[in-house]
């Protein structure tokens, strides 16, 4: 199966065990992804500087001084465009909508029972452009969509927003800020902030980090690539 919105993936993960059973599940899902592997901040700092990938999956807790969060933080200062998925059991509110506010685009529970079962659901759910959170944060009822199909979300463009602010969504959502957004739509910082607290309105939040949750709590399936369009 090729998923359309991925194609090179980063696996950041301390312990080799974990991360050579990640990457099998990754695998049998969806066997054309390139998964490159990293085992700590340092590894993966020097990977990103050097490479290109689309989606990262990136452990909370790492060995050493640096912790995931620090790598989170580092991406974000530069500017990378780079989906991450944090991999965590310390998946509490708090520690979740930490995480989404530094740049991550979702969160999988590594404490839960169901364990393979929960990160199978979890890669199916992203692997369909969709965001992917804990019920720590979505509350009763389960994560962002139901059944998990390639035509369970719904899709970006029945929410009927203009063009530009579905670009603005897409980067909004993989964690990019204003400054960053600006240059990716060759627009001014000031458009993109206005362009962000329209969204914010529209979906009646009042941070990013809550807009993020609304879309994981609609199932919302971003569009495979941006279009730039005049607003």
């Amino acid at each position: 199966m090729e998923n359309g919105y991925f194609k090179t993936v980063l696996l950041v993960e301390d312990e080799g065990l974990t991360r050579s059973a990640m990457k099998s599940l990754i695998l049998a899902n969806e066997p054309l992804l390139e998964i490159d592997e990293a085992d700590g901040f340092e590894q993966a700092k020097a990977k990103l500087s050097s490479n290109t990938y689309d989606l990262m999956f990136l452990d909370y807790h790492l060995r050493g001084q640096a912790t995931g969060m620090d790598l989170l933080n580092w991406i974000r200062e530069e500017e990378r465009e780079i989906q991450t998925i944090m991999l965590s059991a310390q998946d509490d509110r708090d520690t979740v909508l930490e995480c989404i506010k530094n740049g991550a685009c979702g969160f999988i529970s590594k404490g839960s029972e169901q364990g393979a079962g929960v990160f199978r659901e979890a890669l199916k759910t992203i692997l369909n452009g969709r965001v992917y959170l804990p019920n720590t944060v979505l509350g009763k009822g389960g994560h962002s969509p139901k059944p998990v199909t390639p035509h369970a979300g719904v899709t970006v463009e029945s929410l009927e927003l203009p063009p530009r602010l579905t670009e603005t969504l897409r980067y909004l959502l993989q964690g990019l800020s204003n400054k960053a957004i600006a240059r990716k739509m060759n627009i001014s910082e000031n458009t993109a902030k206005e362009y962000s607290s329209d969204l914010l309105a529209r979906f009646h939040v009042t941070r990013r980090t809550f807009l993020i949750v609304e879309m994981a709590r609609r199932g919302i399936e971003m569009p495979m690539s941006n279009t730039s369009s005049a607003s």
